[in-house]
This record gives C-alpha cells, sequence and structure tokens, in this order.
C-alpha cells in the first residue's frame, strides 16, 4: 500500500479512540504476530491496525512520519522484507 494511503487509514483508525500520538505505539517487522501478541503483549482483540507498505523505504518514511507526531516507538534500521507497519494503543498490559 502507497505512503498517503497507509497514513491516512492509520490517522483514520486512531481518531475513533481517545488519546493523542504518544498514546500510541508505532513500528514495522516483518512477522507481525511475533512482533505485536509476542513481543508487545497486543491482545488480538485490542486497539491495533496494520498494513502492508509498497516497499521497505516506504514503510520506513512511513515510520519516520508517525514517530515525528511523537507516537511511541524505536526506529529500526532498514530490514529486509520487513515491510509490515502497525499501531497499537498503549495499555497496561502491552510492552511497551
Amino acid at each position: 500500500m502507497d505512503y498517503q494511503t497507509v497514513i491516512k487509514r492509520i490517522e483514520a483508525y486512531m481518531s475513533k479512540f481517545e488519546g493523542d500520538y504518544p498514546d500510541w505505539y508505532f513500528g514495522i517487522t516483518k512477522d507481525l504476530d511475533e512482533r505485536l501478541f509476542e513481543s508487545h503483549k497486543v491482545d488480538e482483540d485490542g486497539t491495533w491496525i496494520a498494513f502492508g507498505a509498497d516497499t521497505e523505504e516506504v514503510a520506513k518514511k512511513i515510520e519516520k512520519y508517525f514517530l515525528d507526531k511523537k507516537t511511541d516507538g524505536s526506529p529500526i534500521e532498514l530490514e529486509e522484507g520487513a515491510r509490515i507497519v502497525y499501531a497499537y494503543k498503549k495499555n497496561s498490559k502491552t510492552t511497551p
């Protein structure tokens, strides 16, 4: 999915819930289940969203956009195959 479409869809989703950008975590992965549900402890029925970006480079641009908006998250090095972008609303059970 292209840069603008992903950003619009994630922001539309985030706007449905109370809170600001810092209440959300944003990341990139090539294994969504492992990263989101195992590493971050997000409930599968929780408040999260994910999309496949067109390329790894597009995923990095989307990551920069959301981190610049002050979502939580740590920029990763460009990694082959890591083009799934995700965001989740942090809560007492998620890590972080």
